[in-house]
């Protein structure tokens, strides 16, 4: 039942002014600071989505996220055996079977991650998204990064978009799916919010 979705109203003279105190805020220094960053290196998705990609772009990526942070730096903070790497090497679908094989023959597990369902526009058939995200797994892709239809959002199809987030996790099995909602292009706050959740509804 999604009819309360359209009764969501955003106050946005409050986020501004919330997010004017998170900038406040105090930072971390020191060791602390070190570890913050480090635990920050193992949740960024080391990315290449060019249209001029190839297999040699992508084995350097592949390198760049086994050995993410400097080996004397490791040492020099004992983190050097802890197996500090990037959270995932994501990529299109075309070149999932090549950043698989590089950390396979690496004896590396970091996940291969791909965009899907008509990333970057999401101006593609369903039937297309769906067909896409099942190879990109397929070739052995373990998390799926999906693009939602704006337009779904910019004309309020709240069932619609719901129905097309619920199918694509779906199709996804069972790799792990994250969802691009791609605010800048919401239109509004209210809109954004209302976008994510319908997204976490939608699995």
């Amino acid at each position: 039942e999604l009819g309360w979705i359209s009764k969501v109203y955003v106050n946005r003279p409050a986020v501004v002014r919330h997010a004017e105190q998170i900038k406040k805020w105090r930072t971390v220094k020191g060791n602390w600071q070190a570890a913050w960053l480090l635990k920050a290196v193992t949740c960024i998705d080391l990315t290449t989505l060019s249209g001029d990609d190839t297999p040699s772009n992508v084995q350097r990526l592949c390198f760049k996220a086994k050995h993410t942070i400097r080996e004397d730096l490791l040492k020099a903070l004992d983190m050097h055996d802890k197996g500090i790497t990037a959270a995932a090497v994501c990529v299109y679908p075309a070149r999932v079977s090549d950043a698989v094989n590089t950390l396979k023959a690496a004896g590396c597990n970091i996940p291969v991650a791909s965009v899907a369902a008509g990333f970057p526009s999401g101006q593609t058939p369903l039937e297309t998204k769906l067909t896409e995200i099942r190879l990109a797994v397929e070739y052995g892709a373990r998390e799926i990064d999906i693009v939602i239809s704006r337009s779904l959002v910019l004309t309020g199809q709240w069932e619609g978009l719901y129905e097309e987030i619920r199918l694509c996790r779906a199709a996804c099995g069972e790799a792990h799916m994250k969802t691009i909602l791609a605010t800048g292009e919401l239109g509004s706050l209210a809109n954004v919010y209302k976008a994510s959740m319908i997204a976490m509804m939608a699995g």
